[in-house]
């Protein structure tokens, strides 16, 4: 009977134990899809960023190139 009771104290740690675990498991999943959510919103805005500034570079290239060459602007639009 002695070790039965000395099996099921160690039983009972070892659940305490895993508990502990879950719970320390758990709040680090939560820190982590917390962080990803703040960096794929940070990237979001970046792609978002980096689009308007191509859309603005290609605007004033095509005016710059339309001051300079005419209406004939076509080429250099494309590379930018």
């Amino acid at each position: 009977m002695g070790n039965e009771i000395a099996k099921r104290i160690e039983l009972e740690k070892r659940e305490k134990m895993l508990h502990e675990r879950l719970a320390n498991d758990t709040k680090r999943l939560q820190s982590a899809k917390a962080h990803l959510k703040t960096c794929e919103e940070a990237l979001e805005h970046t792609l978002m960023e980096l689009h308007e500034v191509k859309q603005e570079k290609k605007a004033i290239t095509g005016l710059l190139e339309s001051m300079w060459n005419g209406g004939n602007a076509e080429g250099s639009l494309k590379r930018a």
